[in-house]
């Protein structure tokens, strides 16, 4: 089938029924107008017209791409009869008309004079115009503003009762009010609000944002303000008040109640007291929740020091991440020597989750099963360690039923976390930092008509987070390969001394470690609407140790010129992967996603090619979406084969370039509109991938390029995701006028692609 017929079905079953079902007015009322446009005139800096609108009483319905009123069009599909299904489904999904309301508008234009006057302007002049189509029945409006000179500060004061507390405010290293600055309501807001939390953080228990407010006084014609920081006057009068206010609270006592849920309706409760560092943890002593030191540890308030909101922030951080926390509660009261005394509260969740799962999957036309059991403990040594196990276990059917053949594996892992860092470490950045341990290992046994493959592995890893950053350093990461049995055709194929991809199929060793970086200025994970960027980096090596104790002991190398640990050939190679991605926000409805990433694997030493594990590959749901995964590259190479060969289609480079658009539509439907570009290379010559090696010459014509459509239902906490990719450019064909892909069939340029989250 052909693009163009494509499209055009597209347009019949979906455009149409929206568009040319009725008039944009069915509904609107008679004598009444649609409010077709609304339009804000002004050219005040830093300040976005579209952003503006937000404050207006009335605008005109939802578009798509700016001009589509889709879910106008879905209102206007339905009838007026409310007992029929499809009518009242249209109209749930759909939005009624915005009917033009002249009360409205001029609420809008008070707004508006608020909003320009709050950023300074204090003479700001905001009119509307109105613009009726009595023929289309449409309304259009036009805010025009007139700013005029802006206000700007003069002098700035700060005037507190306290000297103490006074000095602590001038010491800031960043004020977010100086002289010159515009007269901004909402900064001068801003400041008020930091000078109140730094105070709080400096052990001023009692104060309050809402006991600061502004003098403010403007010199005449000079559009000039003087501004004064102070406390209400109030308070400046009463002694007693400002002794409370500006008095810092130290604390004296802080004490955990740890319980599990139901330990508060039982009436025969015995209870147990752990004291450790001036710190009390009460608990039920018949049925432990929670191991004192634990809870201990992850407890940033400490007796003998002042109140701070930044303390008690970090404590509720480091109890909520623990696994086995459910509740968590601080507070505080003040006692009869004029001290503060903390209480925390936090029950234990469930410590027993056990998990099965059971699904189907079909893999280059073989049908399978495949099933999975697991056991987790949130709490298995009263720490919120977490204990993981897992089995799993696949069959698949290989080939027709005249040649059935069969594939299974089964496998299992386990893994204990535990919610600290069990490595030397200062005190400070114990209390900094919130990290976990864990400690892995698995087996996996593989049957397939052409070999059977063993492999077993095990690591120790950190997790950290630093401020904004997450840490992830591997320590250790064993890796051991085992090929007890494969066919001679598949020796023959792939083991011959000449191949240069034998290597993953021997049995092979790989010690490594690495360290990733996972950064992001993403504020609300949920609901945030603000421009953001994600930015990843990983760097991994592995064979360096065991390759200098090789040569530090002289060990004889094996036949192949390679170094063997156990009489098993062992890995050696650098790895670096970098990833960025930017997500700019053109309304709350629409953003364009930029990603990039670029990954580089080196194999030397002990090694003449990456493992088959670290080997990159291109194409599927989250790369080039225009192909299916492992179907692109490396460079030019050419399958001719028309099956996937996973080996010789894996490459030591990998570079991808995307660009997407994204649209809400209706209720958590989103649309995307994407373009592709990438390709993986490798870094040497190998006989098995002609034309895949990297050269600067050459790369930048062996680049492919795709487009496509997609679909997306967004739960806000997963996205389940549909995308259409079609090929532009396909540097895979032999000759070279076939690789700008005008001519499109469904077998060779289209890739459908279905998956959990966003690609990026």
């Amino acid at each position: 089938m052909r693009l163009k017929k494509i499209f055009y079905y597209i347009f019949l079953l979906v455009i149409l029924p929206t568009l040319g079902s009725c008039s944009m007015t069915k509904y609107v009322p008679k004598d009444q107008y649609l409010l077709k446009n609304v339009k804000i005139k002004a050219t005040i800096p830093d300040v976005n017209n579209e952003e503006l609108k937000g404050y207006l009483r009335q605008t005109p319905n939802n578009t798509i791409l700016g001009f589509w009123p889709l879910k106008l069009g879905f209102y206007n599909a339905s009838s007026e009869d409310s007992t029929k299904w499809s009518n009242r489904w249209l109209r749930r999904i759909g939005e009624p008309p915005v009917i033009y309301d002249s009360l409205k508008t001029i609420y809008g234009c008070d707004e508006l004079q608020k909003v320009i006057f709050n950023k300074g302007y204090l003479n700001a002049n905001v009119t509307f115009k109105t613009t009726i189509n009595p023929k289309k029945r449409h309304a259009k409006v036009t805010y025009s503003i007139e700013e005029g000179e802006p206000y700007r500060l003069r002098n700035y004061f700060i005037t507190i009762p306290d000297s103490s507390a006074l000095e602590a405010i001038n010491q800031r290293e960043k004020p977010l009010i100086k002289p010159g600055d515009l007269f901004d309501i909402d900064r001068l807001n801003e400041e008020r609000e930091q000078v109140a939390k730094m105070l709080r953080n400096q052990g001023y228990y009692n104060f309050r944002k809402e006991l600061l407010f502004f003098y403010v006084d403007s010199a005449l014609n000079t559009h000039e303000i003087d501004a004064e920081l102070s406390i209400q006057p109030q308070y400046l009068d009463n002694d007693s008040a400002l002794q409370i206010i500006f008095t810092k609270k130290e604390i004296e006592n802080v004490t955990i109640l740890a319980l599990k849920d139901n330990d508060l309706l039982k009436n025969d409760l015995e209870l147990d007291t752990f004291y450790q560092n001036n710190i009390k943890v009460i608990y039920n002593k018949k049925n432990k929740a929670f191991r004192p030191k634990a809870l201990i540890n992850k407890t940033s308030i400490q007796p003998n020091r002042f109140y701070s909101d930044f303390i008690v922030d970090r404590t509720y951080s480091r109890l909520n991440s623990l696994n086995a926390a459910k509740y968590v509660n601080i507070s505080f009261t003040e006692n009869s020597n004029n001290k503060l005394d903390a209480q925390i509260v936090i029950t234990q969740n469930k410590p027993h989750t056990v998990s099965a799962e059971i699904e189907g999957t079909y893999s280059g036309g073989d049908l399978g099963v495949g099933a999975a059991i697991g056991y987790k403990n949130n709490n298995i040594f009263r720490g919120s360690e977490i204990l993981n196990i897992n089995i799993n276990g696949g069959y698949e059917a290989i080939g027709s039923l005249s040649e059935y053949q069969s594939a299974w594996d089964i496998g299992g892992e386990a893994s204990l976390t535990f919610p600290t860092l069990l490595m030397p470490m200062t005190k400070d950045f114990r209390q900094r930092s919130t990290g976990t341990t864990e400690i892995a290992a698995s087996v996996n046994f593989q049957q397939r008509p052409e070999y059977q493959r063993n492999i077993a592995s095990a690591g120790i890893k950190y997790n950290w987070r630093w401020r904004r950053v997450n840490f992830t350093f591997n320590l250790l990461d064993l890796s051991y390969i085992y090929l007890p049995y494969m066919t001679a055709a598949f020796k023959d194929k792939y083991m011959r001394p000449t191949s240069s991809i034998r290597f993953s199929y021997e049995d092979h060793f790989i010690m490594r470690w690495g360290l990733g970086i996972n950064m992001s200025n993403r504020r609300n994970m949920t609901f945030n609407t603000s421009s953001f960027y994600t930015f990843r980096t990983n760097v991994r090596t592995a064979g360096n140790l065991l390759y200098g104790i090789s040569h530090l002991i002289k060990q004889q190398k094996n036949e192949d010129g390679v170094y063997e640990i156990f009489n098993i050939q062992y890995s050696q190679f650098a790895k670096a992967d970098i990833d960025f991605a930017y997500n700019w926000y053109l309304t709350d409805k629409s953003r364009l996603v930029f990603h990039t990433g670029l990954g580089v694997g080196i194999p030397y030493g002990n090694a003449s090619i990456l493992p088959f594990e670290e080997r990159y590959y291109s194409g599927g749901a989250n790369s080039m979406r225009g192909w299916a995964a492992r179907k692109l590259g490396p460079g030019n190479f050419y399958n001719s084969s028309g099956s996937i060969d996973f080996m010789k289609q894996s490459g030591d480079i990998k570079f991808d370039l995307n660009l997407e658009a994204r649209f809400r539509l209706i209720w958590k439907l989103e649309a995307a509109v994407f373009v592709d570009a990438g390709n993986i290379w490798t870094i040497r010559d190998y006989a098995e991938q002609p034309t895949g090696a990297f050269r600067w010459n050459e790369f930048y014509k062996q680049i492919a390029c795709n487009y496509g459509v997609g679909l997306r239902l967004d739960f806000d906490f997963f996205v389940i995701r549909v995308d259409m990719g079609i090929k532009l450019y396909d540097p895979g064909y032999p000759i070279e006028s076939e690789r700008w892909r005008t001519d499109l069939t469904w077998r060779d340029d289209f890739a459908l692609h279905f998956a959990v989250g966003y690609p990026f």
